[in-house]
């Protein structure tokens, strides 16, 4: 398969240093999808909304957080990454503070819609950067940023 990206390969340091910023902005955002299970019988048995209200702020973020990268993708295109790493970062922590005084499900609704749009951006953004960074070791870099998705869950 033909490589249509850059051929050239950035100055060694300035690249791993991008490729650990990435690894730490997915361990940041991380705990928003893997850590969900913890709080769900939490919610159900403070307010009493059944188990299938509650999920569906999962289903939600997990949507959003999927199926608008190739959206997000294009304001890395036209607005550079670290702009919108640093919007989707602000969009997950107005999501950790809205999921700390969700007292109705429309506000545990919203901050799932609002954590989801913020996780994708920096999910697409740091595996695109990461393989922009790495034209010579692009399974690695996407492999070292993804797990630093899943680190995110510890």
């Amino acid at each position: 398969m033909a490589n249509t990206g850059p051929t050239t390969v950035a100055p060694p340091m300035k690249r791993w240093v991008q490729l650990l910023f990435g690894i730490i902005c997915m361990s940041m955002i991380a705990n928003l999808q893997y850590g969900w299970t913890l709080f769900v019988n939490p919610i159900h048995a403070k307010y009493g909304w059944s188990l299938k209200d509650i999920q569906f702020a999962f289903t939600i973020f997990v949507l959003l957080e999927t199926w608008l990268v190739p959206v997000e993708g294009w304001f890395v295109d036209r607005f550079g990454p670290g702009k919108v790493v640093l919007i989707g970062g602000a969009l997950c922590g107005v999501a950790w503070v809205l999921n700390a005084y969700a007292d109705s499900l429309a506000l545990l609704w919203l901050a799932a819609a609002i954590g989801g749009v913020g996780a994708g951006a920096v999910y697409g953004t740091c595996v695109g950067n990461a393989l922009k960074w790495f034209p010579d070791r692009r399974g690695l870099a996407a492999g070292l940023t993804a797990a630093g998705f899943g680190a995110g869950s510890a």
